[in-house]
Parts: C-alpha cells; structure tokens; sequence
C-alpha cells in the first residue's frame, strides 16, 4: 500500500493559515499505474499538459476560479474522477495559534502521529505494508525520515505499528501523481474550515465555496473511520485541539 502525505498551510505563526491541513492518499501499488493513467489523461485533455503538476495553490483559488474556465472545469472534473478512484484520504486539522516556530519540533508532530494511526489501521484491515511517501523537493518535511524512525521504534504507538514500512520515502511532487492528490485535497480541507462550511452554508452567489464544499463532501466520502477501545472512534478527518500541530 502507498500513503502520499501533503500539507496545505504551515501551523506556524508566520504563516497566514488558520486551520492547516496535512492529509494522506492511500492506495493499492496494484492500482497505482491505472489511477496514474487517469489523471495523466485528464491533464493531457483538459490542460494539454500531461506533464502539469496539480498544486491546490495554482488550480483551487479562489481567483483562479473565477477568472480561469479552463482551471475551474478541471477542478471539476478531478473531484469527479476523485470519486470514482480506488483512494483513501486521511487528514489532520489543525486550529491556531501557534506561538512556537516549527524549529522546536525535535519529534514528529501529533499531526503525522495521528495520520500514521489511520494509515496502520487501514493497512492492517489489508493485510498489507503501507510505503509513507513525502514530498520531498520541499525543506519543511526537515529531519523527517529522523523523526519517523523515532516515532517508530522509540514510541508505543510506532512500535506497535507494524504494518507500515521502517523508513519514509522522498519524491518529487512534479512526477507523483499520488502526491498532487494529496495536494488538492489537503487544500480544499484547510479552505473549507478556514470559511467554517461546517457551520454554514456559503452564500447563494458564493459559486467558489460552494464548490469547495461540494469537493470536501466528495473528499469525506473517500475517509474512513475506524472503532478503537471503549467505543472511541479514530475519524479518517480529525480536527487537533487548538495550538496542537
């Protein structure tokens, strides 16, 4: 099994993010090349760019939204195809402050902690080894492969994780089409919570966030949860309490 892990928004006071998301794309190997034909056959019709890499910050936004049919009918038809895919997201939610820099992490975060559980249980119910995988052209997964070695065999919880892979690997975002997903997903999760859709419906002429809140519906119908002890439930999209990340 392949986990792809993204974040949209950094839980760092310096960053203008309210409610960061890091979110996790589970799928098969065996269905790997088939979702990866896909989306490379979407992007070569609907973007003529086979090659375009999908970042929720080029293609989601709002103004890219309004102004670019192009971009707003690909987005479409992604979270169309999104749901008809053999995937499974997981994502952390976090609420702000934060007051300390992401420098004073010497442990890996309770925001890959709680992913890393959900990915164990999902790869245990297949019986299968679960390969984290990183986007690793960026600097702010630093000291990652460090830290999730630690969490593995120095926590209880990551020893007792035996069904994901002992070492997390690095790959370019621009080829990884399961981290592009990931990407898009982490981004329409921080910007339905940042805009609280969970509360409230947007507006009647919002046409943007109504979209969002119809791809966060199609993203929530690909999570799962999973029953824990004393009939606690482990939710595939668990929001942190506030200034935990």
């Amino acid at each position: 099994m392949l986990a792809f892990i993204d974040e949209s928004g950094l839980p760092n006071p310096n960053d203008g993010s309210t409610r960061p998301v890091v979110a996790a794309v589970c799928y098969d190997e065996t269905d790997s090349r088939a979702i990866s034909r896909r989306l490379f056959a979407m992007k070569r019709h609907l973007l003529h760019a086979e090659q375009a890499e999908l970042k929720g910050s080029k293609l989601l936004k709002e103004k890219s939204y309004r102004t670019s049919a192009t971009k707003r009918i690909f987005a479409e038809e992604f979270f169309s195809v999104l749901r008809e895919l053999p995937v499974t997201v997981f994502a952390s939610i976090l609420r702000g402050p934060f007051p300390l820099s992401l420098n004073t992490e010497n442990n890996l975060g309770i925001r890959f902690r709680f992913l890393l559980e959900r990915i164990e249980s999902l790869a245990e119910e297949k019986a299968a080894i679960a390969n984290v995988l990183f986007d690793g052209r960026g600097t702010r997964f630093g000291q990652a492969s460090k830290r999730f070695s630690d969490y593995l065999f120095r926590s209880n919880q990551g020893q007792a994780s035996v069904h994901i892979a002992d070492a997390p690997a690095f790959v370019d975002s621009a080829s990884s089409i399961g981290i592009q997903i990931a990407d898009l997903c982490s981004y329409v999760i921080r910007v339905y919570q940042e805009n609280r859709l969970y509360e409230n419906p947007p507006t009647a002429g919002n046409e943007y966030l109504h979209a969002m809140r119809r791809w966060y519906r199609t993203i929530q119908s690909l999570t799962r949860d999973f029953p824990i002890v004393n009939g606690e439930i482990r939710y595939g999209l668990h929001r942190l309490p506030a200034g935990l990340r």
